[in-house]
């Protein structure tokens, strides 16, 4: 499948003529999305899917911003500036993350446009206002998102396996009333793990 004519990417980073692949767990791409609304949603990256779960609800197909705490949005959000760029879909590829929507490229994209949001916060509650994205406000959940937190849980365990004790500290200071469950739970996957040797 070919990827759509135009792409978007959106960054905390304002006057850039390119974008530059940059490493993360899956590799080291340039990320971008075919929808400018979910884009808008990485205008902050701060706290990742600790502080606002950002997706596409199932029932709507609208895209979303879910709190994972209370105050998450501002937190992330409130008076950040950035940007979001359109880029040519030309050489994008599908299927190379977990999350469907997201495509990427392995060489760096010459900017088409750029959009500058001046807060970004401000920006996603004027969509919002007009029902083009929803913006699901702690406790709500949306989308499967559990409501005690064990997907967190669930992610913490697997990043300590895959990166050291040093991801915890984040967990620590977003969700600091999980880290017993997490440590109960690496420590029950070490305990299972020595009993198969």
């Amino acid at each position: 499948m070919n990827p759509p004519e135009r792409l978007y990417h959106a960054s905390s980073v304002q006057g850039l003529t390119a974008i530059v692949p940059t490493t993360s767990t899956h590799g080291a791409w340039v990320h971008a999305v075919a929808d400018p609304v979910l884009a808008a949603c990485f205008l902050s990256t701060i706290g990742g899917d600790l502080t606002c779960a950002v997706g596409r609800d199932q029932q709507t197909g609208t895209p979303y911003v879910c709190e994972r705490f209370e105050g998450a949005l501002d937190r992330r959000y409130a008076g950040k500036p950035g940007s979001i760029y359109k880029l040519a879909g030309e050489g994008f590829l599908a299927s190379q993350t977990p999350w469907e929507e997201e495509l990427v490229s392995s060489e760096p994209v010459v900017v088409l446009e750029e959009l500058c949001i001046d807060d970004s916060v401000a920006h996603l509650r004027s969509l919002a206002a007009v029902g083009r994205l929803l913006l699901v406000r702690y406790p709500s959940r949306i989308d499967g998102i559990p409501e005690d937190d064990s997907d967190l849980v669930e992610r913490a365990v697997l990043w300590h396996r895959q990166f050291g004790e040093g991801v915890l500290d984040e967990f620590g200071t977003y969700h600091p009333h999980l880290l017993p469950r997490i440590r109960a739970a690496i420590a029950q996957r070490a305990a299972t793990s020595e009993s198969r040797r």
